[in-house]
Order: structure tokens, then sequence, then C-alpha cells
């Protein structure tokens, strides 16, 4: 599956009033070089043919569009599904972490760290670097390890390290802290995986263009099934 996407360029990282980079200055050359290196991918169709070829025979892509009778009878609307909870690890965090991973290999970075909350995004960047063969090292808060136990042993069984944080609230935030502080100190073996649409330039970039992969296909879906577009699109992201 190759992926053409629009030459823009988000100018010095911005998105009109949004964007831009607020980081340590140690981080700054790091995402320099993570830029030049995505830029450089997004224009390579080998990438997005390596891309789509994980995303169909690893992920299990395309996901169906699922049709919601009873749903749609109750609220007087046809409401059809995306269904991304039937990717493998169970949840859309995974087509992310696929592109990244891919780009950490470029760079010849062997270990990556990830912040997670709910656990999802840490299960999906344990996945693949045991897929890729790379150290996994997952910054959870203390709270979230204590009410998500179960992804914590899906992470450890895929071969990850899960470091509690007990600073702070405990929760996400803080999580987020702390692998800012384990990249600024490990750049040159180190790729920091960030699982949203945020951070500093290029992430929200590089999370837009893997995570465009669902919206292409339900484009696709819904002209197939059902002859038009959908009038409302909603999105639930995190």
């Amino acid at each position: 599956m190759g992926l053409t996407l629009p030459r823009e360029r988000a100018v010095g990282g911005r998105f009109g009033a949004y964007g831009g980079r607020y980081v340590p200055e140690t981080l700054v050359a790091a995402l320099d070089e993570l830029a030049r290196l995505y830029d450089t991918a997004r224009d390579d169709p080998g990438f997005w043919e390596e891309f789509g070829a994980l995303l169909r025979d690893y992920v299990g892509r395309p996901t169906p569009l699922t049709e919601a009778p009873r749903f749609s009878e109750r609220i007087g609307a046809r409401v059809l599904l995306k269904r991304e909870d039937l990717n493998h690890t169970g949840a859309h965090k995974i087509n992310n972490t696929i592109g990244q991973a891919l780009l950490a290999r470029r760079m010849g970075k062997r270990r990556i760290i990830a912040e997670t909350g709910a656990g999802q995004h840490g299960v999906a960047t344990a996945t693949v670097c045991a897929r890729f063969g790379l150290e996994c090292v997952v910054y959870m808060g203390a709270v979230d390890v204590r009410r998500q136990a179960l992804n914590v042993y899906r992470m450890r069984l895929l071969g990850a390290t899960v470091v509690p944080v007990h600073s702070g609230t405990r929760t996400l935030k803080d999580a987020t802290n702390e692998a800012l502080r384990d990249w600024v100190t490990n750049v040159p073996t180190t790729h920091y995986i960030i699982g949203s649409v945020v951070g500093p330039d290029p992430y929200p970039r590089m999370v837009r263009d893997f995570q465009s992969v669902i919206g292409r296909e339900a484009r696709a879906q819904m002209l197939e099934s059902v002859g038009r577009l959908p009038r409302l699109a909603p999105y639930r992201f995190q």
C-alpha cells in the first residue's frame, strides 16, 4: 500500500497560531535531525511502501467500516463505525508507533522511550519494539500503573521496562516529564515516540501523517458502501 501525501510543510513547525518548539536547548539538535529525516522519508515512496506493508500484514489493515443499526435507530441517524479496535493491539495507536519505529531504525537508534496513561500507547510501542528488536522503556504514572495493571502486564510480557513515576500527580503529565528527562540524557541512542498530535515539531506532523490512514480508508469505504461521504465524522483521538 503506497501513500501519497501533500507537499505542504508546517512553516517553522507551525500551523497558523499553533505548533512550534518550546524545548530544552539540548533537544534542538535531535529535533532538527528528526525533522530532516522525516522530511526525506515523507518524500520516499519506499518508506511508505514498507509502512503500508506492515499496516496490512502486521496490524491487519484496512479495518472495517461497520454499520451500527440499533444505535442508528436510537439516535435517528445512520451511524457507521471505523473499527480501529480490531487492529493488532486493539487501538489506533500502532499506526503511529510503526511509522516512528521505522524512522528510529533509519536514524540507527536502538532504544525507544514512550509515555503512557491508559496504557494503549505503551502497549503499541512495546509491540513494535518487540517486532524490530529495539529496547523499550515506558514511563507511566504510579496511579495509572495501579489502575491499568493488565496493560502493564502486556507491556512487560512484550519485553518493555515499565517505569512507575511517583512525582507530582503520578499520572500522564508526570510520566511525560520523566520521559523528556530521559531523552535529554540519552539523545544519541534514544528516540522518543510521542503518541498523540502534541509536542514539538516535527511530532504533530508525523503523527498526523501516520494516522491519516484511518481517514483515507474510511473515505474510500464510505464511497464504496454508501455512495457518498458522511455529513459528520466525529473522532475521539487521544
